[in-house]
């Protein structure tokens, strides 16, 4: 995925949507990074002339589009808008910062095993979702998979319905991929898919497509008539995909069973090559610059303030009915009344009048709502205590609400919190980076609530000015969940409610905390290191900081650390200082880590990102500059 300066004759916007660059382009499609009006960022698709003579595109190109957003699963791109009309007509989906499969491929080679299982499980995942919307994806290629940083992802363009209408299409661009039932033009069903994986898994794997061949109508042949060439898998992977690869549909496994075969839903970090990483975080690097650029999130213009003469005027209004009510209620009491209770009631009446009078000016008084807020703000906030409050009585899920007592809440190692009742589970992390925005914002109390990906069932609450790239994310996970967010809602309507009394953490938090992590960084030190740096730090979250030259360093604060706590910890002693080393294999990237005396389990990561096979040399920097981050630490 390359993003390219708009070229000569871009439109400035598509739709509601403000043009910041090309995208590598999908045959038939011209694809641009996109801002929508909250500055997420999408990928807009808008068709090419060679479509718009086809009379039922427009038709397809809707249908198409509405039937994806039926489709949910982490695993899927979304697609959230839709203008077949247009004069070039274009759909918009979540941008997601990532490497094409076939980019990587050819740049790199061919994945490990391991990187292929967890692409397995994840485009299984994916077309589980699509199958389990009675739909069919008909497009699956190397092209429309993205690797990105947390997990494979499937692309969206070309799916159709399964009762749809039929086609002999096969599809635009390369035929490498498809089934021998699309190939002879015959009945698709959702196994096309399955052997579709089958080929991209295979290119994956070996770098070659199993039915290769120097013409079109050749490799066309060789789909419908021949075995796959699987000489070039490695063996452990032989097995799925010759499964997978069968001619006859119905003896082809479904996504389910593929899932099932490799142990289920894929968890963790994807095992990616360590050069794919590197590109992805370059990616990661580029959005970030260019979210920077945009102008922050603003919360909507609150309704001007009476003028100060106006509220004076109708709290002395207010004050003097108050006193005629007063005077004609004791007036009926007064004549029987004794002197002594006389002067009592009398003066009761006018310090009560008083008393009215300063409550009054006092309520009238302008105060500005609280509509986010900062990250260190975010720093002394306790996340597990903000949950509860936000749970309350029960968590309205299907098919029943979820009462409060069956919620166990655990803090993360990020100083967030997690929830679980059952299988249903809540994320709460604050000063979180915001990610996979769409244009959907719900208003709260005048706070903005900005929806994520349906797929992953979130919504952001941004934070105020330079802080805007991150802020409160909450997260809902639902088993077979098809897109329902009504208790996600719930949680966070009652987290932008209650911004303003936002639990404070107090001494339950440890030293790491509160503290910036920016702020334990000399500039002219990392400097010193990894060359001259950017104008600024990026804020990748509220407890991560990430300095960019010729390498990139990153420090983070934890709360818990898997480098410094548990089995398999490797501990050593540098200039006197006991670090921990990772446990990965990557040869790009060196952390060390530390372990904050008296302090529990929080600990400090530093990171070191360079290039392939030179990870020996990153690692003398990662000590250096954790010693520096150490000796920054402020008294206890």
């Amino acid at each position: 995925m390359t993003i390219q300066p708009p070229g000569p004759g871009e439109p400035g916007t598509i739709g509601r949507y403000r043009v910041l660059g090309a995208l590598d382009s999908a045959p038939g499609f011209h694809a641009v990074l996109a801002a929508g009006p909250d500055n997420s960022l999408v990928v807009v698709q808008q068709a090419q002339r060679e479509l718009l003579g086809e009379p039922d595109f427009r038709v397809r190109l809707r249908h198409s589009a509405v039937a994806a957003m039926r489709v949910s699963g982490a695993h899927n791109t979304t697609v959230i808008d839709v203008d077949a009309d247009a004069e070039k007509p274009w759909l918009a989906s979540v941008f997601v910062p990532g490497v094409r499969l076939d980019q990587a491929v050819a740049e790199h080679g061919p994945l490990p095993v391991p990187a292929v299982r967890a692409l397995a499980a994840s485009l299984a995942s994916a077309l589980r979702a699509v199958h389990g919307a009675g739909l069919v994806h008909r497009r699956l290629r190397a092209d429309s998979v993205l690797l990105s940083a947390d997990r494979g992802r499937l692309g969206e363009i070309g799916i159709t319905p399964v009762d749809g209408p039929s086609t002999t299409e096969t599809t635009l661009g390369t035929p490498e991929f498809l089934a021998p039932e699309q190939a002879l033009g015959l009945e698709i069903t959702p196994a096309a898919d399955v052997f579709a994986l089958g080929s991209v898994l295979a290119f994956a794997a070996s770098g070659v497509t199993p039915f290769a061949a120097p013409s079109v109508p050749y490799t066309l042949f060789n789909i419908a008539q021949r075995e796959p060439d699987l000489s070039r898998v490695p063996e452990p992977l032989f097995e799925m995909l010759a499964a997978c690869l069968r001619k006859d549909p119905a003896a082809r496994p479904t996504p389910g069973q593929i899932l099932e075969y490799l142990g289920g839903e894929p968890s963790g970090p994807p095992p990616w090559p360590a050069p794919v990483l590197d590109d992805i975080g370059r990616r990661e690097h580029e959005i970030a610059a260019l979210l920077a650029a945009l102008p922050p999130l603003t919360a909507p213009e609150p309704e001007p303030a009476r003028p100060l003469p106006e509220r004076l005027t109708a709290a002395a209004a207010a004050t003097k009915e108050f006193g005629r009510r007063a005077v004609f209620s004791t007036r009926r009491r007064w004549g029987a009344a004794s002197p002594r209770a006389r002067i009592g009631t009398a003066l009761g009446v006018v310090t009560l009048l008083l008393a009215v009078a300063g409550i009054t000016a006092f309520a009238t008084r302008e105060q500005p709502p609280v509509t986010s807020l900062t990250l260190a703000q975010l720093r002394q906030t306790d996340a597990c205590a903000w949950l509860t409050t936000a749970i309350g009585d029960a968590v309205p899920v299907a098919p029943a609400a979820l009462p409060a007592d069956t919620w166990k809440l655990e803090p993360s190692s990020t100083w967030g919190c997690l929830a679980g009742s059952g299988r249903y589970g809540i994320t709460l992390e604050l000063g979180h980076k915001n990610q996979y925005l769409t244009p959907q914002v719900n208003l709260v109390d005048s706070v903005a609530v900005i929806n994520g990906s349906s797929a992953t069932c979130s919504r952001v609450i941004a934070s105020p000015g330079d802080d805007a790239a991150t802020g409160i994310a909450i997260g809902l996970n639902e088993p077979g969940s098809a897109g329902e967010c009504a208790g996600l809602d719930y949680l966070a309507a009652n987290i932008a409610r209650t911004l303003s009394a936002a639990p404070r953490a107090g001494d339950r938090e440890g030293p790491l905390s509160t503290l910036e992590p920016c702020a334990l960084l000399d500039r002219d030190f990392v400097a010193g290191k990894i060359g001259a740096l950017a104008v600024a730090p990026t804020i990748a979250d509220a407890h991560t900081c990430q300095w960019d030259a010729r390498l990139r360093v990153s420090v983070k604060l934890l709360r818990t650390s898997m480098l410094t706590t548990g089995s398999g910890v490797r501990p050593g002693e540098v200039d006197g200082l006991t670090m921990f080393d990772d446990k990965t294999t990557s040869r790009a990237i060196c952390t060390r880590a530390y372990l904050v005396p008296d302090a529990g389990t929080e600990s400090i990561e530093v990171a070191v990102h360079g290039i392939d096979g030179l990870r020996e040399d990153y690692c003398p920097i990662a000590a250096s500059v954790l010693r520096h981050v150490v000796d920054q630490l402020p008294d206890r």
